[in-house]
């Protein structure tokens, strides 16, 4: 009898303990849902409001200008001419993606520049210095304005129109794209849906149920009534190539799908690893669109990184130096090409190859803030404290008004020798 009670009152709390643990997997599941519904904003939108200086040497004139308001907030945009010779009737409007600002895409404006566009860049509400907060629909509402901005104020024919979106931008170009006419749609890196990606990354959560923003590109591209060219990393892991094929799937023709190597990055870094990125995008646009763009220079930043793969870094440096005298029109020789190898070695964890990359590039540049700053980044990796410090300080002195991201680096290095 004993035994029975025993065994019963064994029962019986195993159950009381049973019932506690669901209760509290309970209240952590709608936790979480509840904290992933109130970071939403934060999560999908994180705020890009470092300014980076455009590399002097591009000379962009650009202008920053106000073009019109959603919902209260007054919304701003970059502008960058076409070059001298090109008429302004060519016009790329461009989205950026969500950790980035309108600030960091110099070389890929100067890029476009080269192919004959002007350019016109919305920045997001609550990005950089614009005002307000980011959602799906205010800036979805900024980008109809942006466009009839350029239709109704800047007299730019539909047919002369491309929008261009990439990663988070690709969700609203691709929504635009859907309700107004234009050239061309080119989208690089975008999804199908963020509800999509949610699920991928949480399938244990009803993302679908938990959060407002959808950006279901998906659903809307087949609304698109222009050619529409997809450019897409089969390597990406934050944005799987699957969403690509997705999207390219339920496109109307004519489209096209070209298949990107390397990580989810913006179009300098797709540049170096795939040397046809650009000159994809020209051929597309000039055969179905029919714009008659300028295919752009090949980027020497190509050359130099497969030479010192095969060669080494000496090689490479010295056949840099023979390519600029000998074939200074044959190749894009701007500072961008070697900066951005540069950073790509020194995130691939090649520190020495970086250091010699990004002080040929400073030599090249002597007077870029930029190039500096990029070699301070190399000799603080790799640990060399004084050269860094040197081209910290120089990266400062040569920046307008102190604007250089060399101020917080310098203070943060100097602090760690003085602490030793």
């Amino acid at each position: 009898m004993l035994r029975s009670v025993d065994g019963t009152a064994m029962q019986q709390w195993l159950k009381r303990i049973l019932w506690g643990l669901a209760a509290l997997l309970a209240v952590g599941y709608v936790g979480v849902c509840a904290w992933l519904r109130m970071n939403e904003t934060k999560i999908i939108f994180p705020r890009a409001q470092v300014y980076s200086p455009p590399l002097s040497s591009l000379l962009l004139n650009q202008q920053r200008i106000a073009f019109g308001e959603a919902d209260g907030t007054e919304l701003f945009a970059w502008i960058v001419p076409c070059l001298r010779p090109d008429s302004n009737d060519k016009w790329l409007l461009l989205f950026h993606g969500n950790g980035d600002n309108v600030s960091r895409g110099a070389a890929f404006y100067d890029d476009l520049r080269e192919m004959g566009f002007s350019v016109m860049a919305p920045e997001y509400p609550g990005y950089l210095d614009s005002p307000g907060e980011p959602s799906e629909a205010v800036i979805g509402r900024e980008a109809e304005i942006a466009y009839d901005y350029l239709r109704t104020v800047k007299h730019v024919p539909a047919k002369n129109l491309v929008i261009y979106g990439g990663s988070l931008g690709a969700a609203f170009a691709i929504d635009l794209a859907s309700r107004v006419e234009a050239g061309a749609l080119v989208e690089h890196e975008g999804f199908s849906s963020i509800v999509a990606m949610g699920q991928e990354l949480y399938p244990f959560l009803p993302i679908n149920l938990v959060i407002k923003s959808k950006l279901e590109s998906g659903k809307k591209i087949g609304q698109v009534r222009m050619p529409i060219l997809l450019l897409h990393s089969v390597d990406d892991r934050t944005v799987p190539f699957a969403h690509a094929e997705r999207l390219y799937e339920l496109a109307h023709s004519p489209k096209r799908l070209i298949r990107l190597r390397g990580s989810h990055s913006g179009p300098g870094l797709a540049e170096l690893l795939n040397p046809g990125f650009l000159s994809e995008i020209v051929a597309f646009l000039n055969a179905e669109a029919g714009l008659h763009l300028r295919p752009p220079l090949p980027s020497i930043s190509s050359v130099i990184a497969a030479t010192i793969d095969s060669q080494g870094i000496e090689a490479a440096l010295a056949e840099y130096r023979s390519l600029f005298a000998e074939l200074p029109r044959r190749y894009k020789f701007r500072e961008p090409e070697l900066n951005t190898l540069g950073l790509y070695l020194l995130e691939s964890k090649r520190i020495n190859d970086a250091i010699a990359v990004l002080r040929l590039n400073a030599e090249q540049f002597p007077q870029s803030s930029g190039a500096l700053d990029s070699l301070g980044d190399a000799y603080a990796a790799g640990g060399n404290d004084a050269d860094a410090i040197r081209s910290y300080e120089r990266s400062l002195a040569l920046s307008p008004e102190g604007m250089s991201p060399s101020l917080t680096k310098l203070d943060h290095i100097r602090h760690k020798v003085q602490a030793h």
